[in-house]
C-alpha cells in the first residue's frame, strides 16, 4: 500500500488487480488515484502499472515490456521465491506438485511458470485425483504462500502412500506461518476467536479454519461495524487475529468497540468482578494484535547496528540481495558490501534459500529499513579457514592476480592476499612467471601473521609432495617382466633415462639394443616415445631398470626365417679379431668368418683383408639358434680364381758363330729398356 501511495504522487497509477483483499485499504487507494484495472490492454501505451503482491504470469511481463509500460513489481519475495522454484524444477524436469488453491491469483501466477500439465491440490483428498502423477517418480512439492502448514504436511504423507520419493521445498511465508502458529496457540486458550480480515483473503480464511480446527468458537468480521458484540456476551476470553493484509488501525477499531461495548455492559449490568474478566479480555486482545501486526519500527528497534544476525536469502540480482532476518521487512545486502572478485555478483555467490550470516550496518526507524553487511563476516571467516589449512597443513587453490620479478600474489578470496616467491613457485626454474597470471594455482600456507595479513605460499611444496607420492604409487605398482610406456628425458654415455609416469628408470647402453652401439643417441632421441620392459625394481633406492631391447622381439628367432645354410648373402663387418671377423646379416644378429675362411690364400691378420664398416659378400655355413651363433665364410662366397697357364722359356738360337741373339743385340734392347 505504501508503495502504491508513494508512486501514485508523481502521476497515474494503474494497478492489474485489487493490491490486497482488503476492502478499506482497496477504497483508500481509490481515493489516493490508483486505477484498478483487470488487463493490460485497459493501461495506457508507456503508463506506470503496479503489479500485486501475488505475482504474475512472466507472459503478463512481457506484453508490458511490448507496451513500453513503466513496471513496479510489488511481487511478494516468498511469491518470487515459489515462483523461482517451480521454474528451477520444470527446467530439471521435475514432478511438481503444488499445494493450495488453483484459482488463487498468486497460484494463476505461478502456473505460467512453465508447467505444462499443473498438478494442484487443496486436501489430502485432492492427490487421489491426480491423473498425471507418476507413482515411479520422486515428486517435488511447493505449496502456496498462505497455506497452512498442517494441510501441507498432510498431502505430503498422503503423497508418500503413491511415489517413492517425496521433496519437499516450504515455500510457505515466514510471516504466515508465525501467524497461524500464533493464531492456533491463542486459540487453544480463548473461550472465541475474533478473525479480522476480507472473506476474498485466502490467509484469512486459512487463519479462521485453523480457529475452528481446534474446537473454538471462531467469528469472522470485515471490520468493526461487522462485528456483532453480542456474541461475546458472558465469556471469560476473546482472542484476536487478522490477516496479513488487514491494517492495523482497522483492527484497533474492532478493539475499541468490544471494549466500549463490554464497558457499557459491565457498568450496567455485571458486578465488579466482572472488571477484572474484562482487563483480562482487553489484554489476550492487546497481546494478539501486537503478535499479528508487529509495526516495522517497533521490529527495528530489537535490533541495533553492529548487531550479527542469521538471516535466509529470499531474493537475489547481480547488485543486492534481499535477507530475511525474522521481520517481514527483509533487509537489503548491497553489492558493496559483500566480498566479489573480478566479474563476479552478487548473484554468483548467493542463492535464494541459503541461511547466511550478516551484520547490521546501519537502520532508518521512520521507513523501517535496514541494511545488511557481510564483509567482515566474510573476512573473519576467510582467516579461519586458511589459519585451520596452514595449522592442517591442507592444500588450498587460488587465482593469479599479479606477477612480478620476485614472484606472484596470489587471491585468496574473503578480501585476503598471498604471497609465493620466486622460488616457491614450482619444482624446475621459472624464468618469467607471466604464463601463470590469472591462472588457478594449488599451493600451501608455509608462513602466516595475523597483525600484518602476511600470507607466504607455496607451490613447490605441493608439487613436490604430488611427485614424491606419484613415486611411490608407481614403485609400489611396477612389477619386473611388465611393458610399460615411457618417454625419454635425458642421454648419457651409459644408458638413456626414461619417465614412466613421473619418475625415471634406466635403459642401460646394453639394454638398448639387440646390436652393438657405440652410443645411445645411435638409437634414441630425447623426447622419443618408446615401449620398456622393466627388468628390476628397488624402491627403497627409488630405482628402476629398463630394457628397450627385450621390449622387442629376438632378432634370432627370426634369422633362421630369413636365411638358410648355402645362402650367400651381403653384410656389413662390424668388427675384427685376432681369430677372424664379426658381420651383421640383419639388427641383432652377427656372424663370425673365421680367419681360415677370410680369403682362398693364408691370411695372417683379418686387417689385411677386410676392414670395419666394409660390405661383404658371405656364405652361410651354419645356423645356430639357440646357441646364438652364425657361421660365414668370404671364401667360399667369391668365385675360385681361374688357373694361369706357364708361358714357355725358349732358348737362345745359336747364330752359327758361337754367338746368341742376345750377345749381338743386348744393347740395344737395354737401350730401349731405358
Amino acid at each position: 500500500m505504501d508503495l502504491a501511495l508513494s508512486s501514485v504522487r508523481h502521476g497515474p497509477l494503474y494497478a492489474l488487480g485489487p493490491l490486497a483483499h482488503n476492502e478499506s485499504l482497496l477504497s483508500r487507494l481509490t481515493e489516493a488515484g490508483v486505477i484498478f484495472v483487470d488487463e493490460l490492454a485497459e493501461v495506457p501505451m508507456g503508463a506506470t502499472v503496479i503489479i500485486r503482491s501475488h505475482g504474475v504470469r512472466p507472459e503478463i511481463l512481457a506484453t508490458a515490456a511490448k507496451r513500453e509500460l513503466t513496471v513496479i513489481n510489488a511481487t511478494c519475495t516468498f511469491v518470487q521465491k515459489l515462483q523461482d522454484t517451480v521454474a528451477q524444477l520444470v527446467q530439471t524436469r521435475q514432478q511438481v506438485v503444488i499445494v493450495g488453491d488453483r484459482e488463487h491469483p498468486e497460484i494463476q501466477g505461478v502456473l505460467g511458470w512453465g508447467l505444462d500439465q499443473p498438478m494442484v491440490v487443496r486436501t489430502p483428498a485432492d492427490v487421489e485425483k491426480l491423473s498425471g502423477l507418476d507413482s515411479t517418480r520422486p515428486v517435488a512439492v511447493v505449496a502456496q504462500t498462505t497455506q497452512q502448514v498442517r494441510i501441507l504436511d498432510e498431502i505430503v504423507e498422503k503423497l508418500k502412500e503413491f511415489v517413492p520419493v517425496v521433496q519437499i521445498y516450504n515455500t510457505i511465508c515466514k510471516a504466515t506461518a508465525l501467524r497461524q502458529e500464533a493464531a492456533s496457540t491463542l486459540a487453544k486458550e480463548a473461550d472465541v476467536m475474533v478473525v479480522v480480515g476480507s472473506i476474498t483473503s485466502s490467509n484469512t480464511r486459512k487463519l479462521a479454519a485453523i480457529c475452528r480446527s481446534v474446537g473454538t468458537l471462531t467469528i469472522e468480521v470485515t471490520d468493526a461495524d461487522d462485528l456483532n458484540t453480542a456474541q461475546l456476551q458472558g465469556l471469560r476470553t476473546v482472542g484476536v487475529t487478522a490477516g496479513a493484509s488487514t491494517p492495523d488501525w482497522l483492527i484497533k477499531e474492532v478493539i475499541a468497540k468490544m471494549e466500549e461495548e463490554k464497558n457499557v455492559d459491565v457498568e450496567v449490568e455485571e458486578e465488579v468482578q466482572e472488571e477484572a474478566k474484562e482487563e483480562e479480555i482487553v489484554e489476550v486482545q492487546e497481546e494478539q494484535s501486537a503478535v499479528e501486526e508487529v509495526p516495522m519500527d517497533q521490529a527495528v528497534r530489537d535490533f541495533s547496528v553492529g548487531d550479527v544476525v542469521n538471516g535466509t536469502v529470499v531474493q537475489v540480482s547481480d547488485d543486492e540481495a534481499l535477507i530475511d532476518i525474522g521481520y517481514k521487512s527483509e533487509g537489503v545486502l548491497p553489492r558493496q558490501e559483500v566480498i566479489l572478485s573480478g566479474d563476479q555478483t552478487v548473484a554468483t555467490v548467493l542463492q535464494a534459500g541459503a541461511e547466511i550470516e550478516v551484520v547490521i550496518k546501519d537502520m532508518d526507524d521512520e521507513e523501517g529499513t535496514i541494511i545488511l553487511s557481510r564483509k567482515d563476516i566474510e573476512r573473519k571467516q576467510k582467516w579461519e579457514e586458511l589459519e585451520t589449512a596452514f595449522n592442517d597443513g591442507t592444500i588450498l587453490t587460488g587465482t593469479v592476480k599479479e606477477t612480478v620479478q620476485a614472484g606472484m600474489v596470489v587471491n585468496l578470496g574473503g578480501g585476503y592476499e598471498g604471497f609465493m616467491p620466486g622460488s616457491l613457485v614450482d619444482i624446475r626454474f621459472i624464468p618469467d612467471f607471466s604464463e601463470f597470471l590469472h591462472q588457478e594455482v594449488s599451493f600451501k600456507i608455509i608462513e602466516m601473521r595475523k597483525e600484518k595479513e602476511k600470507l607466504i605460499l607455496s607451490r613447490k611444496q605441493v608439487l613436490e609432495e604430488e611427485q614424491g607420492a606419484k613415486k611411490e604409487e608407481i614403485l609400489n605398482a611396477l612389477k619386473p617382466g611388465e611393458i610399460i610406456h615411457g618417454t625419454v628425458k635425458r642421454l648419457t654415455n651409459f644408458g638413456a633415462f626414461v619417465d614412466v609416469g613421473g619418475i625415471d628408470g634406466l635403459v642401460h647402453i646394453s639394454e638398448i639394443s639387440w646390436h652393438r652401439i657405440e652410443t645411445p643417441g645411435e638409437v634414441l632421441s630425447v623426447g622419443d616415445e618408446i615401449d620398456v620392459k622393466v627388468t628390476e625394481v628397488i624402491p627403497e633406492r627409488e630405482r628402476i631398470g629398463l630394457s628397450l631391447r627385450q621390449a622387442q622381439p629376438d632378432p634370432w628367432t627370426q634369422i633362421d626365417k630369413q636365411y638358410k645354410v648355402g645362402d650367400i648373402v651381403e653384410g656389413k663387418v662390424t668388427r675384427t679379431v685376432d681369430f677372424g671377423a664379426f658381420v651383421e646379416l640383419i639388427p641383432g644378429v652377427e656372424g663370425l668368418v673365421h680367419i681360415s675362411q677370410l680369403a682362398n690364400h693364408h691370411v695372417k691378420q683379418s686387417s689385411d683383408v677386410v676392414q670395419q664398416g666394409q660390405m661383404v659378400k658371405v656364405k652361410i655355413l651354419d645356423i645356430n639358434t639357440e646357441g646364438k651363433r652364425v657361421s660365414l665364410s668370404m671364401r667360399e662366397a667369391a668365385p675360385k680364381p681361374k688357373r694361369e697357364s706357364q708361358p714357355q722359356v725358349q732358348q737362345p738360337q745359336d747364330t752359327g758363330t758361337g754367338l746368341t741373339l742376345g750377345d749381338v743385340f743386348g744393347d740395344l734392347f737395354k737401350d730401349q729398356d731405358k
